[in-house]
């Protein structure tokens, strides 16, 4: 044992008590992860590319040397105790970065807010609404440019989302540009939350169409939003409430394949089928553009990979709905707007 591996499991009963009691990674989300991230995030800013990938490889690496070197010995006591220091770091790296967000409060109980129940005309109310909006939208022509929509949505987290207990964002937490990024347009990704560093990354791949949903859900990660329905939620209350018609648009197209996935779970066949043919000929096209955009550059067997893999890190942190938590969002939308009916968006020109 060494001095740092006191530290280490130190640091690691922390994690520990921040997964089993909700006080203390509320304590964590509220009092540390502001300041933890910030440091992370600023000492990363002076760097253009992705330092998340580079520690990934690099514990990759250190794994794969501690073997080698193992078997070199024939030392399994060596090779434990190696894999175990390195497994230690690596997790307190991890939750003490962002991962203990898991484990604080729900937004619904912390906030006081009861989900609303399935009724099935308000449900087909949403459904009209939402369409009306995309389609009014279908079209717009591009006008934003990256810095400043990203200071916007900044802005947006700082200003609005911060008061349902979430972190503020800092002018230096930019976007970063992945390293590898042929392989995560391979297994379908658009952006991820790198918890290392406290950077969000999106794919280079991305269409203009998707950019602003994107962005504002990787950005709702930085804030420490953990819930994949709920980054959703808040990506899309920013598109909404934009200004630019094509950030909207962005918004409410990012959210069709919730929709699509929720409405055919939900309506009758032929109900499902009406709804679809209130859907405009110009979001009927970029929805299929889009999908068959990402289907041309996946790679399936990985793609699968990836995705078992994703679906049980959420359900080994909390996540009970693993990767369909994504789908949560139709509701989150409903049982949030029902409690704020003033939050409907500006109109289309």
């Amino acid at each position: 044992m060494r001095k740092s591996d006191f530290i280490g499991l130190l640091l690691l009963a922390f994690v520990l008590g921040c997964r089993f009691s909700v006080p203390v990674a509320d304590f964590y989300a509220t009092r540390c992860y502001p300041l933890i991230s910030g440091a992370l995030s600023w000492c990363a800013a002076f760097v253009p590319f992705s330092l998340e990938e580079i520690v990934v490889i690099g514990f990759m690496l250190a794994f794969v040397l501690v073997m080698v070197q193992a078997v070199r010995r024939r030392s399994f006591g060596r090779w434990l105790g190696r894999t175990a220091r390195l497994a230690m770091w690596l997790a307190v790296w991890f939750y003490l970065g962002w991962g203990n967000n898991y484990f604080r409060t729900p937004l619904y109980p912390r906030m006081g807010i009861q989900r609303t129940a399935f009724e099935k005309e308000a449900f087909g109310q949403f459904l009209a609404d939402y369409t009306e909006a995309m389609n009014g939208c279908a079209g717009a022509e591009t006008t934003w440019n990256r810095d400043a929509l990203a200071a916007e949505v900044r802005s947006f987290y700082t200003e609005k989302v911060a008061d349902y207990g979430y972190t503020g964002l800092h002018d230096w937490q930019e976007v970063k540009k992945p390293l590898v990024n042929p392989l995560y347009s391979a297994v379908g990704v658009l952006g991820f939350m790198g918890p290392f560093f406290c950077e969000s990354q999106l794919n280079l791949d991305l269409p203009d169409v998707e950019y602003p949903f994107t962005l504002a859900h990787e950005m709702a990660h930085l804030a420490g939003v953990t819930s994949e329905a709920e980054a959703n939620y808040w990506a899309y209350v920013f598109c909404r409430q934009s200004a630019d018609a094509s950030v909207r648009y962005s918004g409410h197209l990012g959210l069709l394949a919730y929709a699509v996935a929720n409405a055919s779970a939900l309506l009758r066949d032929e109900e499902y089928d009406a709804w679809t043919e209130t859907l405009s000929p110009q979001v009927r096209q970029d929805y299929r553009s889009v999908h068959d955009y990402w289907q041309g550059k996946r790679v399936k067997v990985v793609d699968k990979v990836q995705h078992r893999i994703m679906d049980l890190l959420l359900k080994s942190n909390n996540v009970s709905e693993g990767a369909r938590d994504y789908f949560g969002v139709i509701g989150m939308i409903m049982t949030m707007d029902a409690l704020s009916p003033a939050s409907s968006s500006p109109a289309c020109p």
